[in-house]
């Protein structure tokens, strides 16, 4: 159990850098084209590493084989529509207002977890829940003040972000059948795969361009290895073995290194209520496992 806890908060750190990442390559890509690259990077060394062991390509040829329409589903779900919505979020809107709003991730998730899945939810679980929503609305506050968008712009980009959070809580309890069945890898190289090739079309309209500056393509390459491939299967991984409403509450890291990230790369400066805020989230995720 330690290594899950460990594997999905390492998840929450590697997204939380995420909004940094993106804001960097949409400097010289379009949103669209963010994505499809960041998916066919990611699901090509997924695909890669699958195919070095037996039991790895046995896996894939059978839920291709049984189940391809899910993957397809989930890849369109988890690597398609929610980066369309994140990266038209952060065209509109700053990555503090899209880190804030998706605070309502662990929420959602761990709602429709009891709703779908029947998990259970003890009291201190949901205690901590509660503790980490009172550190986001302080995080909020304290990030919200510093906001530079026009008000027209960050209301499109909040709700951009808050389809992306809805979104995204669908695609990871869906996801939770079949990585029991197939494993954390397969279920990340096909979504990832698929998700790729539904948002293909989009970006080839949109414009892809590869004549990229060189930290830009830095950029690129973390978001799909580091924050693409292996956040999700990181994320897969402890999901597969604890329930996905506790699992989720880590999300909540996410926003604490958005903060700490726009602090120490972009001289944003840090208040008093954001870092009590940070607090309340890292004692909430801590209640919440106990």
């Amino acid at each position: 159990m330690i290594l899950a806890y460990l594997a999905a908060g390492l998840a929450a750190i590697l997204w939380g850098g995420s909004f940094l990442l993106t804001k960097i390559t949409l400097t010289e890509l379009g949103p669209m084209a963010v994505a499809a690259l960041r998916w066919w990077i990611a699901s090509a060394v997924l695909l890669a590493l699958a195919s070095l062991s037996i039991e790895s390509r046995e896996s894939l040829k059978l839920a291709l084989r049984k189940e391809w329409p899910v993957f397809v589903g989930l890849g369109i779900l988890g690597e398609g529509l929610y980066y369309i919505f994140q990266n038209l979020a952060l065209v509109y809107t700053t990555t503090v207002d899209v880190g804030l709003i998706m605070n309502a991730f662990p929420a959602l998730t761990a709602i429709l977890a009891v709703w779908l899945l029947g998990e259970r939810f003890t009291q201190r679980a949901l205690f901590g829940l509660l503790f980490s929503i009172a550190g986001v609305t302080l995080v909020s506050l304290g990030g919200l003040t510093e906001a530079g968008s026009t008000a027209q712009a960050r209301l499109a980009g909040n709700l951009l972000a808050l389809t992306a959070t809805i979104v995204g809580a669908v695609y990871l309890i869906l996801g939770k059948r079949v990585v029991a069945t197939y494993g954390p890898l397969t279920v990340t190289a096909l979504g990832g795969l698929f998700g790729a090739l539904a948002l293909t079309p989009f970006a080839a309209w949109e414009g892809v361009s590869l004549q990229l500056s060189a930290h830009v393509w830095g950029a690129l390459i973390g978001l799909a290895l580091g924050c693409g491939a292996a956040a999700t299967w990181l994320w897969w991984y402890a999901a597969n073995r604890m329930p996905v409403s506790r699992a989720g509450v880590f999300i909540y890291i996410t926003p604490v290194v958005s903060t700490y990230l726009g602090v120490m790369v972009l001289q944003e400066p840090l208040g008093t209520v954001t870092a009590a805020g940070a607090i309340f989230v890292l004692g909430g995720v801590v209640l919440a496992q106990t």
